[in-house]
């Protein structure tokens, strides 16, 4: 089964014309553009026509990465307020749950369901480094793939749909925050994890510094834990603590599979640490 990357920015391997431009340089300290970095954050992680994107200045996009879970919450808050927002008018559980994940392809492009889709290609089709590599890079998707596609998304509409029990606010707070500290994860593995090219966009965007990811980590987490309060006591240190153990294993597998981290498995990580929060917020809300 064949089928072009659907995306030009997020975390993903790039075609060979866009691998050959030099990386961007780690953040220099000091000036700080929050409103520019959101742009610029936006208009990487979203298909959205980003107002302003075009006439500003962008900072690095390593800069930037600091703010991708306040972009991410925007996109996630997005999905819950259409989840919430089609429960109220009264279509059935299961309609509201599949149109708002739908909605959130659509906005993002699926940028990270495509990463999902190669990181399981190359590391179940793979049988050395260079092959799996060479395997993620291919525009092609194979049996891996759809598989991991078909039941990452089955997944995300059975949450979303036993999610309509909660209040709008806590549906609108639970899936910001889960979407705000599953984009802060991936910070941390570019910034925690060595490349596994010395090309890619991983590469391209750059290594963001120590201080963006400790405050990437520390504002999503402070708004999984606002969240979890809306839902059960325990739920936003137990969401809290399935991402992260999602990524640190993910973390683990990759450097075995293939010595460090590509945009794919930024992307991998970005849906498995956000399906997993989603389940704890979900096993925790009855």
């Amino acid at each position: 089964m064949a089928a072009p990357h659907p995306h030009v920015n997020g975390f993903a391997d790039t075609p060979d014309d866009m691998t050959d431009a030099p990386p961007e340089p780690t953040p220099p300290r000091g000036r700080i553009r929050p409103f520019a970095e959101l742009l610029h954050s936006l208009r990487f992680l979203t298909r959205l026509p980003v107002p302003f994107a075009n006439t500003i200045d962008p900072p690095p996009l390593s800069q930037s990465m600091r703010l991708f879970p306040l972009a991410g919450a925007l996109i996630g808050a997005a999905g819950g307020a259409a989840l919430a927002g089609l429960s109220y008018a009264g279509l059935p559980s299961l309609v509201s749950a599949t149109l708002a994940m739908g909605l959130g392809l659509l906005v993002t492009g699926a940028l990270h369901e495509d990463g999902l889709a190669d990181t399981a290609d190359g590391f179940g089709g793979g049988k050395s480094r260079e092959r799996r590599l060479e395997i993620m890079r291919d525009s092609h998707i194979g049996s891996y793939g759809v598989l991991a596609l078909i039941a990452s998304m089955m997944l995300r509409v059975a949450c979303y749909e036993d999610l309509t029990v909660l209040g709008p606010l806590a549906v609108v707070a639970v899936l910001a925050a889960s979407a705000a500290f599953s984009r802060a994860l991936m910070v941390d593995l570019l910034w925690a994890t060595r490349p596994a090219r010395s090309d890619g966009l991983s590469v391209h965007a750059g290594t963001p510094g120590r201080n963006g990811a400790a405050f990437a980590i520390i504002t999503a987490a402070a708004l999984t834990l606002a969240a979890g309060l809306l839902v059960a006591p325990p739920s936003g240190l137990l969401a809290l603590a399935a991402g992260l153990a999602v990524t640190a294993y993910m973390r683990r597998l990759t450097v075995k599979m293939i010595g460090g981290q590509t945009g794919d498995v930024c992307g991998a990580v970005q849906v498995l640490s956000e399906l997993a929060m989603l389940l704890v917020f979900v096993a925790t809300s009855g």
